[in-house]
């Protein structure tokens, strides 16, 4: 098995374990809704391009497989509350996760 796979298992185990709460969904500017479990982060720390320390207060990751691409203005739904995507963050091939605040 490749390192890949090994990575997209764990991750699907990830979720799994949290799919009681994290059952949403995704609407892109082109208007496509996807069913997607979700993942909600608060407080992440990361590290900006310019070298700078970043404090997000929430982001959300979904796994790739479900959602290939996040765009800027995106819209996540989790849990009755709608979060707008304000910067896509990651995208290992495995896991996409995104800065998003309250819509």
């Amino acid at each position: 098995m490749s390192r890949q796979q090994l990575k997209a298992r764990a991750a699907r185990d990830i979720f799994r374990r949290h799919r009681e709460e994290a059952l949403g969904s995704y609407l892109d500017a082109v208007g496509e809704l996807l069913e997607l479990e979700l993942v909600l982060a608060r407080d992440v720390e990361r590290v900006g391009e310019d070298g700078v320390l970043l404090v997000d207060q929430v982001q959300i990751s979904a796994l790739v497989e479900q959602l290939p691409k996040v765009r800027r203005d995106g819209v996540f739904t989790l849990a009755g509350k709608a979060w707008l995507v304000t910067v896509p963050v990651r995208n290992d091939g495995v896991v996409i996760t995104a800065a998003v605040r309250p819509s």
